[in-house]
């Protein structure tokens, strides 16, 4: 026991680094991924739980035969059972409701000022109802059978008001069947979800043209409802809400697969939902977040285990004559081998340390055991194996590693050759099939950064040499003998050190990508919001009165500003033919022009748009889809009830600020249309260049609705909805969307961990050849050499390894998203922008800031590694003086 003690204090300082390498290992396999998948969750629910009802929730509408006998709450329960069990198991909620035709649900006797059947009151029943509303006045419905008395319902307390109703009111359905307000509801959450299907109940549609009806939705009970089917058509609705604190990565192959077949389970129904093509769009997005993360874990995975067998090297360095004397008397290599293994199971609870620590982190775990096992085996094995390789050749004197080194054998070649040859396979393999292989990440794929930064150290190793060599020829021409001194061992250690060299490289390269990745999808991003923004604030709104432009304009901060006016649903005629609807943007040419320029927009709008002089028909920008559906250069559009004709002056791809990716709309140059035909025109919204104050941004907004709504209209159809949005909170929505938390914790890991384990590198350069360097230091020292000459020594031996080796390092980073850009597939995270990799020049910077403190860290060990050494001892000991 107190041998074995003894001989794991010889190689404690190695032994110590590889259990903490495999506690970090432990901490990244098991760890980061189940912060990853906690992320990529959230970002889950949180993207689902945003969309509209339509879309989220699985609802099945259909009329009800005659003479079938289900009833609604039943079919609710049996339209669920026939649900995969995946699916079934996830409906958090689940309503049904019948509710009569828009178009025949006409009522008079209202009291409301219009025609006949301008006055619209769908009438609905279902579930749910008394526990989503509490009565404040009157009772509920209690509709008698058999067609005796009115047919009772009762309305939320927003629509009573507005509406002129009370408890006591009386109209009738079709001007026939009676009907009377028993009740006056009031929603417990207007937000809630239940009431998402039903808008009309909370606020009914108050015309404010002549002609439009009125429309509304009002509640009775189930015998209420069946007296209607005679003259009305009733639709039926089963509702069904997935829970979002059950939906995550790992069962949504699953959901995807049952909500596309419960397209084809409806019970005489058909389904209304998107919730599938939605989920298949995110795992499309986590999908590239993983893959990202996985090449920077793999990375730095490599970069760990290359420090373990560096740390496993110094330990068998340390103790290369008691292995020669063990195998010198007779042991086996075998038995020498299991020595150290003994020794290296000390290795083993820091790795397990690392697993429980990773396990501890919260989210879902991935099955990454296999990797830590290898990891584990790794960091006990790499001593023993070394160990049996060096008793193979056992020697007790010093051998100059450098000279060795400079002849490169046939078996080393061919394994330099072999790892160039996997890393261009890689990058060719990678442009054409991308990181994601079926169900995950291909892991020989997401090795390739790595293994093309590999392959440029070993090219690096062989490159460097020669050219040191020179430069140490020249410094012998100088005065001092620091120069050559350092430069001819830089020249001829390069070779030995290739181990620390390769390590470094790797690391670097990983934290550049990550680097040049972030800024990338940084610029993407800016690129995007000035896309989807083209101007540094909009107003939006319902619309506003012509005299709102100058005042904004009048604003503090503002420095250009021009009106637009947004419909989404205009129609599309040509030759008198119908088309279908189509989104339509009107806009004043040139002062959007100066507005885009104002704000730093990268985008010069047609000449043919900002120069359009009045007259018919209009010179309008057409989008690609519209210019095939119009198979001509003519056209009409409607604006507001009133058609234009137009001409198609250019078909343009986008226009700031039509979403990226749209292909139907139609941009109408405001001052192209005559002056008489502007009446009908009013500015939907505006965009600012400038930094006015946001909040009196939106008061100036206001008041312009409120007099638009004042204008010819009903005031108390009017709410005023004045939305202001600065470019900084367009910029913040992209960085909160769904796989952006992904993908920065991929990028603090690279980065972080990069640097970390370079300076961890650039130590074991420093160590690996510090043994021969005390040697000539101390000899050097009795010749006159002062401890200054010394240091200034190492950093002369040292510093154009570590300086090449960080600049190529930092030149892989960087290429390598060039050369695998189609495979990272960048435009998800950038609003699908498609945008090239750009150069960051504070890379450059930090490279440089990273060989500076490399060269410090390497004063340092050097320090700390001779005073253990005890170089005094050398030139009277031997070179193994001061192991112990």
């Amino acid at each position: 026991m107190k041998g074995w003690i003894a001989r794991v204090r010889t190689t404690a300082g190695p032994l110590a680094l590889l259990g903490t390498l495999a506690l970090l290992a432990g901490i990244l396999v098991v760890g980061a991924p189940r912060v990853a998948n906690r992320l990529t969750d959230e970002g889950l629910r949180n993207d689902i739980s945003q969309l509209a009802y339509t879309a989220r929730d699985l609802t099945y509408r259909g009329p009800r035969d005659k003479g079938a006998n289900w009833r609604p709450a039943d079919r609710l329960k049996a339209q669920q059972k026939v649900f995969y069990p995946t699916l079934n198991e996830r409906v958090e909620a689940s309503w049904w409701a019948a509710t009569s035709s828009q178009d025949e649900s006409w009522v008079t006797g209202t009291g409301l000022p219009a025609k006949t059947t301008d006055v619209k009151f769908r009438v609905r029943t279902g579930s749910g109802l008394r526990e989503q509303a509490d009565l404040i006045e009157g009772r509920w419905p209690e509709t008698q059978q058999l067609g005796k008395g009115p047919l009772e319902v009762v309305l939320t307390e927003w629509n009573a008001d507005k509406l002129s109703q009370h408890v006591g009111s009386t109209f009738k359905f079709q001007d026939e069947l009676p009907m009377e307000v028993v009740g006056i509801i009031r929603p417990h959450d207007e937000n809630s979800t239940f009431w998402e299907p039903m808008p009309l109940a909370l606020r009914a549609y108050l015309p404010n043209d002549d002609g439009d009806p009125w429309r509304a939705i009002v509640f009775t009970d189930d015998p209420g409802l069946e007296r209607l089917p005679e003259m009305a058509g009733i639709i039926y609705e089963f509702r069904y809400r997935v829970d979002m604190d059950r939906l995550d990565m790992g069962v949504l192959p699953g959901m995807v697969e049952a909500v596309s077949v419960a397209r084809r389970q409806g019970l005489e129904s058909s389904l209304l939902t998107s919730l599938d093509s939605q989920l298949a769009e995110f795992e499309k997005r986590a999908r590239a977040g993983a893959a990202l993360l996985a090449v920077v874990q793999v990375g730095t995975l490599l970069t760990l285990a290359g420090l373990v067998l560096l740390a496993a090297r110094v330990a068998v360095s340390r103790r290369r004559a008691e292995f020669a004397l063990l195998r010198a008397r007779g042991g086996a290599i075998a038995t020498i081998g299991g020595y150290t293994l003994l020794e290296s199971l000390l290795v083993v609870p820091g790795a397990v340390i690392g697993a429980l620590l990773g396990a501890a982190l919260p989210g879902r775990p991935s099955v990454t055991w296999p990797v830590q096992v290898a990891f584990t085996l790794l960091a006990v094995l790499a001593v023993p194996v070394m160990t049996m390789r060096a008793a193979r050749d056992p020697s007790f004197s010093g051998e100059r590693s450098d000279v060795a080194v400079a002849r490169v054998g046939l078996k080393r070649r061919t394994a330099e050759l072999s790892l160039l040859v996997l890393a261009g396979l890689g990058v060719w393999l990678l442009r054409q099939r991308g990181l994601s292989a079926g169900e995950g990440v291909d892991v020989y794929l997401a090795a390739v950064p790595a293994l093309l930064a590999a392959g440029a150290a070993v090219v690096m190793v062989r490159l460097v040499p020669p050219v040191v060599g020179r430069f140490s020829r020249l410094a012998a021409r100088g005065r001092g003998a620091v120069g050559f001194l350092g430069l001819s061992r830089s020249g001829r250690t390069a070779g030995a050190v290739i181990g620390p060299v390769a390590v470094l490289v790797v690391a670097v390269s990983t934290a550049v990508f990550s680097v040049a990745v972030a800024s990338t999808i940084a610029e993407g991003r800016d690129r995007a919001t000035d896309l989807r923004m083209a101007a540094d604030m909009k107003v939006d709104g319902y619309y506003f009165d012509k005299t709102t432009e100058a005042e904004l304009a009048a604003v503090p901060g503002v420095r250009a500003v021009t009106q637009y006016m947004v419909d989404g649903a205009s129609d599309l005629v040509v030759d008198q033919k119908r088309l279908g609807t189509v989104y339509s943007l009107v806009l004043d040419g040139q002062a959007y022009a100066r507005v885009v320029a104002a704000s730093g927009v990268d985008f010069t709008p047609p000449a043919v748009f900002t120069d359009a002089a009045p007259g018919f028909p209009v010179p309008a920008l057409v989008s690609p889809g519209v210019a095939k559906q119009l198979g001509t250069d003519h056209g009409t559009v409607s604006l507001r009830g009133r058609n234009y004709d137009f001409r198609v002056a250019a078909v343009v791809d986008g226009f700031p600020p039509i979403a990226n990716g749209a292909s139907n709309f139609i941009i109408v140059p405001w001052q192209a249309v005559p002056v008489e035909a502007q009446q009908a025109l009013n500015p939907s919204g505006f965009l600012i260049a400038g930094d006015p104050d946001p909040e009196k941004v939106r008061e100036v907004g206001a008041a312009g609705q409120e007099r638009w709504a004042n204008e010819g209209f009903r005031p108390r159809a009017y709410e005023e909805v004045t939305q202001v949005t600065t470019w900084e909170q367009a910029r913040a929505k992209l960085d909160d969307s769904s796989i952006n938390a992904v993908v920065t914790f991929a990028y603090g890991i690279g980065a972080g961990a990069g640097v970390v384990l370079a300076l961890l590198a650039i130590g074991f350069a420093v160590v690996s050849g510090a043994r021969g360097r005390g040697t000539v230091l101390s000899r050097l020292r009795t010749m006159g050499l002062s401890r200054g000459q010394g240091r200034r020594l190492l950093l002369v031996e040292l510093m154009p390894v570590v300086t090449v080796a960080v600049l190529t390092g930092a030149v892989i980073g960087m290429a390598v998203p060039h050369l695998i850009a189609p495979a990272l597939g960048l435009s998800t995270f950038t609003d699908g922008l498609s945008v090239g990799v750009t150069f960051d020049p504070l890379v450059v910077g930090a490279s440089l800031a990273l060989v500076l403190v490399g060269m410090l860290t390497a004063l340092a060990v050097e320090t700390l590694f001779n005073r253990r050494l005890r170089l005094g001892e050398v030139l009277r000991l031997g070179s193994d003086a001061g192991e112990s």
